[in-house]
C-alpha cells in the first residue's frame, strides 16, 4: 500500500516537498502551460524523491483542463491500486464531490490545501518548538502589522528562527501554520486566526 500525492501546481504554488522526501510517498506534480518557471526550492525538494516523483505537464489549456487530467490520473491509479491512499493538494473545492464519491468506496482519498496536513504527524520536537515560538510572536504583533502575504510571512519566520536553521525547518513551520488553520490565505492575502 502506497500513499500518492497529486499536486495541482496551477492552484497551489510556493510549496516544498521536503516533508514527504524522507517517506515512501509517490508524488505527481501537474503543471499547466502557464507554469514555465518552477522555483529552485521546489525543484531541490522534488529531487530528493527520485523515481517516486512524476512531472505531468498539460499540453492544452482551458477551464479545468488541469483538473480533468488530475481526475484521469486519479481514476487510473485507483483502478490499478485501489488500496493505495490518494491525496490531492489543491485549494480548488471542485474536487470535493469526486473525493467524496471515491471515499464512499474502500479507497482513501482526500483533498488537502497544505502539505502540512499530511506531514504534521511526522513533526519532531524541534520543529514544534520553532512553531510555538513563531505562533507566540505572531500573537504579539498588532493585527494590521502582521505579514500580509506568503512572501513576507516567510521572511518574518526566517528572521525569527535564524538563518542558521535549514530551509526545510522554515518550510515545515510555515506549512504547519496553514495546516493548523491559524493562518489562511484568501485572494492572495493572509488571515490570522490566532
Amino acid at each position: 500500500m502506497s500513499k500518492v500525492l497529486m499536486v495541482d501546481y496551477e492552484n497551489v504554488q510556493g510549496i516544498s516537498l521536503a516533508p514527504v522526501a524522507s517517506t515512501d510517498w509517490k508524488v505527481c506534480i501537474f503543471t499547466g502551460i502557464s507554469q514555465s518557471k518552477i522555483p529552485i526550492t521546489l525543484v531541490a525538494s522534488a529531487q530528493a524523491l527520485g523515481d517516486r516523483l512524476s512531472w505531468i505537464r498539460i499540453d492544452g489549456n482551458g477551464p479545468n483542463a488541469l483538473d480533468f487530467h488530475i481526475a484521469y490520473y486519479l481514476g487510473s491509479g485507483i483502478a490499478k491500486n485501489p488500496h493505495d491512499e490518494y491525496y490531492i493538494l489543491s485549494k480548488d473545492k471542485g474536487f470535493d464531490p469526486l473525493v467524496k464519491h471515491i471515499a464512499k468506496g474502500k479507497t482513501i482519498c482526500k483533498r488537502i490545501i497544505s502539505i502540512g496536513e499530511i506531514a504534521s504527524a511526522r513533526r519532531t520536537k524541534e520543529p514544534d518548538a520553532i512553531y510555538g515560538k513563531v505562533v507566540t510572536n505572531l500573537r504579539k504583533i498588532e493585527k494590521g502589522r502582521r505579514p500580509r502575504n506568503k512572501k513576507t510571512l516567510r521572511q518574518h519566520v526566517s528572521s525569527l528562527i535564524g538563518r542558521a536553521d535549514s530551509e526545510e525547518k522554515l518550510d515545515r513551520t510555515i506549512e504547519q501554520l496553514f495546516a493548523s488553520k491559524l493562518v489562511v490565505e484568501e485572494n492572495g492575502k493572509l488571515i490570522y486566526r490566532i
